[in-house]
């Protein structure tokens, strides 16, 4: 005979094994924050800049893991993510190498606001932060994304 207790407990531990972070899965980005003279939101087709996806997994401990794949002045690049949480706060620190326009190693903090995902410094050459949506992994790359430009 199992004890109650016995049951809770193995429901809580099964239940937490289980769990997966709202980070997991494939986000993709939609909107470029800038700064300029005037504010404006304009579309940019994604040839004139970069495009971003990246697919992230979530490990125990907080380790994160995944893909980047990128599309800079329409030249693909593909790059292994790593990451975990910024201590306490809420965010995360995502790290990545790049290879355009120069080689170098990218790190971000990333949070969730609602359903979406934002960076603090960017991935994009010139851009102040980026927006992500969730996407399904095998969803079609769109033509164009959005560039909010912010006023000083």
């Amino acid at each position: 005979m199992i004890r109650l207790p016995g049951v809770l407990l193995a429901m809580l531990l099964s239940g937490s094994a289980r769990q997966t972070s709202p980070l997991e899965g494939t986000w993709e980005l939609t909107r470029i924050f800038r700064s300029g003279p005037a504010p404006a939101v304009r579309t940019v087709p994604l040839d004139s800049t970069v495009y971003v996806r990246i697919t992230l997994e979530t490990h125990p401990g907080g380790w994160i893991s995944g893909r980047l794949y990128r599309r800079y002045q329409g030249t693909s690049e593909g790059s292994k993510v790593e990451g975990g949480p910024l201590g306490a706060t809420g965010r995360y620190i995502i790290g990545v190498e790049l290879e355009r326009p120069a080689s170098a190693r990218a790190r971000t903090a990333a949070w969730l606001v609602g359903d979406t995902l934002r960076f603090g410094t960017s991935l994009v050459p010139d851009a102040d932060s980026l927006e992500l949506k969730r996407v399904g992994r095998d969803a079609p790359y769109p033509a164009t994304v959005s560039e909010v430009v912010t006023a000083p």
